[in-house]
């Protein structure tokens, strides 16, 4: 089984790690029968390459074929209670979505269960976090490691105003994280990156040693020529590495 390493050093959303896993895995077609299983309606999955500073890369988008609700955490909660899913995998999505909540919680100074996630926000939420947790079931990987994670810099316009890099959010869930910025001016981590891996990430350090297995190259509608952001996700044998 092999070992999981999520390289963030340009940065994490949660369709960049989608994204990464199906390029690893070349598991597109799986994503799109499993999102299909979520008791949701009016979206569809967009699983294309996309070229990238010269790079061959993963791109996973959610469009929105009918308008959305505005959902509440309970309700988004409810949803993957409901899924098809292995109790695993629903456990750890409920986990991640907790982490979101308790975060936007904490900055916003209301109760968990007055957090919301605006239309198609909540649908996007609901593919990446459980779409990443089936991808690494899928995978059999048994441990995952990230790289410490860069957080970006400049402003970000919100709705509630314009706020420094990390956003209120993202800087409330990076706590016990390994981060770093550097002068991206612009966001690089969004807060369903950085709570899948806090969530997921079992220490945090350098690419281990072993025998690479696959790379997969996962990067966000954000990620331009002049400003490549991509997550990379190796999948590595350390055994193989430890015997050589």
């Amino acid at each position: 089984m092999p070992t999981l390493y999520l390289d963030c050093a340009t940065g994490v959303s949660g369709d960049m790690l989608l994204a990464a896993l199906c390029d690893a895995g070349r598991l597109c077609p799986f994503l799109e029968e499993q999102a299909a299983l979520l008791p949701l309606q009016g979206f569809r999955l967009e699983c294309a390459e996309a070229r990238v500073a010269g790079i061959v890369t993963r791109r996973v988008r959610v469009l929105q074929t009918l308008s959305q609700p505005l959902r509440h955490l309970a309700e988004l909660t409810a949803i993957v209670e409901a899924a098809p899913f292995s109790e695993r995998v629903r456990k750890e999505a409920l986990a991640v979505l907790k982490l979101l909540g308790e975060a936007e919680a904490r900055v916003h100074g209301v109760p968990l269960d007055q957090v919301h996630f605006h239309e198609i926000g909540a649908v996007d939420t609901l593919v990446d976090v459980t779409g990443t947790l089936l991808l690494v079931e899928k995978l059999g990987v048994t441990r995952i490691l990230a790289s410490a994670v860069n957080l970006g810099s400049g402003f970000v316009d919100m709705a509630h105003g314009r706020f420094p890099v990390p956003a209120p959010a993202c800087a409330e869930l990076s706590k016990g994280m390994k981060t770093f910025s550097t002068e991206l001016g612009m966001e690089a981590a969004t807060p369903t990156g950085l709570a899948l891996v806090k969530r997921l990430a079992q220490g945090y350090g350098p690419l281990p040693a072993g025998t690479v297995q696959a790379v997969g190259y996962g990067s966000g509608t954000r990620s331009t020529d002049e400003r490549p952001t991509f997550v990379r996700a190796f999948l590595i044998d350390e055994e193989e590495g430890d015997a050589a």
